[in-house]
């Protein structure tokens, strides 16, 4: 692993001091604060920010983690060799995110002593990481954002595309972020309804309102609920048009279906609180919910652990091999609690979807608090499924499990090898004439360098192929 820049570490320190500070300033300004209810509507938009913070900070994780192991995401990702990010780079954009993110919060609580109007500070945030990803500049790791952007690309398009890793990887990624598109949602609805821009004054007082659009907010919120399973159902459809296998393909395309029943009941569910009469509905809904959430549920954790990380299928409970070593205690326990995790976080999803279509003050804080859980959910996911990718490629052998660092060189072990031979050789040799004897042991030290040179030239060359290999497949 390629030791960090000092450049690079000299700006993350900088940014976790900054970012430190501003987290001391949030929690002392918090102790002042006597009324949240007037900013509760507002702060509710920053949740998001957050969830995609914590999202780049563990994938930096997962990076650092896949290169300790010897994971070849590189290839997996069809990145290029030579230029993708490191963990290093996915650490400075979180944190440089962090620091916006807790100076737009500070901007709010400090809004009377500010030019800007309070209303706009959360639009203000969210326009940084858009111009950062859309931005035509050749810098601020051009090549990773239009790689991202294209993918992304190819994900929103996804039935006029065929269906690579990358492509279901990040499709997957989206779906453990459905709360960043509802908390975006609320965005677009408070600056387009709610704010008065007519009246630049009131917008320096705190907001009235709850960031809903009452029913047609509800409708909404299932159906961007249901955007991100879309997303993995039509890319399963897609797999089994390309290739015509039912499973697992359509066996996928069945799980997702299973999300939109139970995304469907829990919205049907919560409308039908409103009206109070309706009692047999409510009950009704609320075991259409229940059943479905628990046959989703199931099969989810079904999935993850044997078709995903292809656990459960050897000893102990496991796979026969594997890239983070099980002879250590550690990274044994590692799986087991990943397998719990996975179960746990999964029920709590399920309990999550249901939250959402809640608008009360209780149901948004239990979310608030489960939307980050799954995205720690994901970043366990990460690690077992580029496990799970980088041994199927080595047993089709597109990958290998120990790469040759440099070829070979006469200073080497093959050469001392040569020479023990020679050394052997002479002493089996019967005593002849010193002239025989002579002529004999350069003869064969003549033949002993003439191979020793083919060999080294054959292992050169066969390097080389591989290194070009290697560079074509990428």
């Amino acid at each position: 692993m390629k030791p960090v820049p000092e450049w690079t570490t000299f700006r993350l320190g900088v940014t976790c001091g900054v970012l430190l500070a501003l987290l001391a300033l949030i929690a002392l300004r918090v102790t002042q604060v006597q009324e949240w209810e007037p900013l509760r509507p507002l702060l509710r938009l920053y949740r998001g920010g957050f969830l995609l913070i914590e999202f780049l900070f563990l994938l930096g994780v997962n990076v650092y983690g896949w290169k300790k192991a010897g994971v070849n995401y590189v290839l997996i990702f069809e990145l290029d060799r030579r230029d993708n990010l490191s963990h290093s780079h996915f650490f400075e954009v979180a944190g440089g995110l962090a620091v916006c993110w807790c100076t737009s919060i500070l901007a709010c609580l400090y809004a009377p002593l500010l030019p800007v109007p309070l209303q706009l500070q959360p639009l203000l945030f969210y326009c940084l990481p858009l111009l950062l990803l859309l931005g035509p500049m050749p810098t601020l790791h051009a090549r990773a954002r239009r790689w991202l952007l294209s993918v992304l690309y190819k994900v929103l398009t996804t039935p006029f595309h065929s269906v690579g890793f990358p492509d279901f990887w990040l499709a997957d990624q989206l779906n453990s972020l459905a709360p960043l598109f509802l908390d975006l949602w609320s965005l677009v609805w408070f600056y387009a309804c709610e704010v008065d821009w007519k009246d630049l004054a009131g917008m320096y007082t705190p907001p009235v309102g709850s960031l809903d659009c009452e029913r047609t907010s509800k409708d909404l919120s299932c159906l961007i609920q249901c955007f991100p399973p879309w997303l993995r159902f039509a890319q399963c459809l897609r797999n089994f048009w390309d290739s015509g296998n039912t499973k697992p393909h359509l066996l996928n395309a069945a799980k997702y279906s299973v999300v939109f029943l139970t995304i469907t009941f829990a919205g049907l569910y919560s409308m039908a609180l409103e009206y109070p009469s309706q009692a047999a509905g409510l009950t009704l809904y609320l075991y259409l919910w229940a059943a479905s959430a628990c046959c989703s549920v199931l099969v989810a954790i079904t999935w993850d652990l044997q078709i995903d990380w292809g656990l459960l299928q050897g000893p102990d409970f496991l796979r026969e091999e594997a890239v983070y070593s099980k002879r250590v205690a550690k990274f044994l326990a590692y799986y087991y609690c990943a397998i719990l995790a996975d179960v746990l976080l999964r029920l709590a999803w399920g309990v999550n979807i249901i939250l959402v279509q809640m608008r009360d003050a209780g149901s948004a804080t239990a979310t608030g608090i489960l939307a980050p859980l799954e995205v720690i959910r994901r970043f366990i996911w990460n690690f077992l499924r580029l496990e799970k990718e980088h041994l199927t490629n080595c047993s089709l052998f597109r990958a290998v499990r120990d790469i040759p660092v440099r070829p070979p060189t006469h200073n080497g072990h093959f050469l001392e090898k040569i020479v023990e031979q020679e050394n052997n050789g002479k002493a089996c040799q019967k005593p002849h004439s010193a002239k025989t004897k002579s002529n004999s042991t350069l003869k064969w030290t003549r033949t002993a360098a003439t191979e020793t040179k083919l060999s080294m030239e054959g292992m050169n060359l066969l390097y080389d192929q591989y290194v070009d290999f290697e560079t074509t497949e990428l």
